[in-house]
């Protein structure tokens, strides 16, 4: 959506998801930079998607690891 409402261009789009995850390409290259990822509602990429941040904070050994009932 934001391509199609002119708020980015597709030169603004360094990698997909997939990418990111395997490993293929960086993600954020310095602190000052922002990662934007739409969510297009297919589970695996959440669910990779959310392994990836999890294995990211515990490596730098920040946020809060709750139980959900």
């Amino acid at each position: 959506m934001p391509i199609r409402d002119g708020v980015v261009t597709a030169e603004h789009v360094h990698a997909e998801l997939g990418e990111l995850v395997a490993g293929t390409r960086p993600g954020r290259t310095a602190a000052d930079q922002i990662t934007l990822y739409k969510s297009a509602g297919v589970a695996v990429q959440d669910a990779a998607a959310a392994a990836q941040v999890i294995r990211a904070a515990r490596e730098r050994q920040v946020g809060e690891e709750i139980t959900l009932r």
